[in-house]
């Protein structure tokens, strides 16, 4: 597992999660040390959570980052794509990185989006990147997009709640098409591990599933963290993208114990508005 890990990083300049967390910098210095002790050395971001430009100033070199874009029209411009990729890896404390992903799927359904991806394409030629991919948060734009676009990797949501990538068999068909599946979302941004998140009014509907499973854990001796862990393993994603809160969090995460297969609890919540955080009320 710890080969698969990469570190997600939306809490480190912004409030993120569930619970709204924002890390101190002294907390990511302590993460980012863990991390690289235990070879976990690739980092998730996106140009959208650098609210402070310096959050990588200083990273040791051996950590390599996935980063995600948003480009508009203007990146149908290639010299405007280099000069905005340039000024990006440089707030990342790099010249390349490892791989590039969209933040979604919308810019491929319109007229630039052909034009936009042959400029990737173009760039990862260059060695500005070695992967092109996709982050998604449900599978219903990947008809479209594996048909159009030659993709290297899809992010997406996955855990014991949302198994949508698995139902849906696009699992199987992005092995087949020799797509890499990352996936996020592990926690679902810290609902499957912190119950005093429910007592925000949002989340109060589910809150008596949510107390059985609690209590399902307790009952049985088993973290929140080991128990999604564990059910990941089914599966043979190739990377997991770990959000983290402090180092406590990431040490039990390196620590974990899997847990037996007859201690598994199935938690039935389909509903979108618990799964999808984009529709979350705060």
């Amino acid at each position: 597992l710890k080969k698969k890990i990469v570190i997600g990083s939306a809490n480190f300049a912004q409030k993120y999660g569930a619970d709204s967390i924002k890390i101190t910098s002294h907390e990511i210095k302590k993460i980012l040390n863990l991390a690289k002790k235990n070879s976990i050395c690739k980092i998730d971001t996106a140009e959208s959570y650098l609210k402070d430009k310096k959050i990588f100033k200083n990273i040791n070199k051996k950590f390599k980052f996935l980063s995600k874009i948003s480009p508009d029209y203007k990146w149908t411009s290639l010299e405007f794509c280099q000069k905005k990729l340039n000024h990006h890896f440089n707030n990342l404390n790099t010249n390349k990185i490892q791989t590039l992903l969209l933040h979604d799927s919308e810019i491929l359904f319109t007229k630039y989006g052909t034009k936009i991806f042959r400029n990737l394409e173009d760039l990862k030629k260059k060695k500005y990147f070695q992967k092109i991919g996709l982050s998604i948060y449900d599978t219903d734009c990947l008809n479209y997009t594996t048909s159009n676009f030659d993709l290297d990797v899809v992010q997406c949501p996955y855990n014991i709640l949302d198994k949508r990538i698995l139902t849906t068999g696009w699992f199987d068909k992005l092995k087949d098409l020799g797509i890499e599946t990352h996936v996020r979302s592990i926690f679902l941004q810290g609902l499957l591990v912190n119950k005093s998140v429910y007592k925000k009014k949002y989340f109060k509907k589910w809150q008596k599933q949510i107390s059985e499973w609690f209590m399902f854990l307790e009952n049985n001796k088993i973290s929140p963290i080991d128990y999604c862990l564990s059910d990941l393993l089914h599966n043979d994603f190739d990377k997991i993208i770990i959000g983290i809160n402090n180092f406590y969090n990431l040490k039990e995460i390196i620590n974990f114990k899997i847990i037996n297969k007859n201690k598994m609890f199935d938690l039935k919540i389909d509903d979108l508005k618990l799964i999808d955080p984009r529709k979350w009320k705060k």
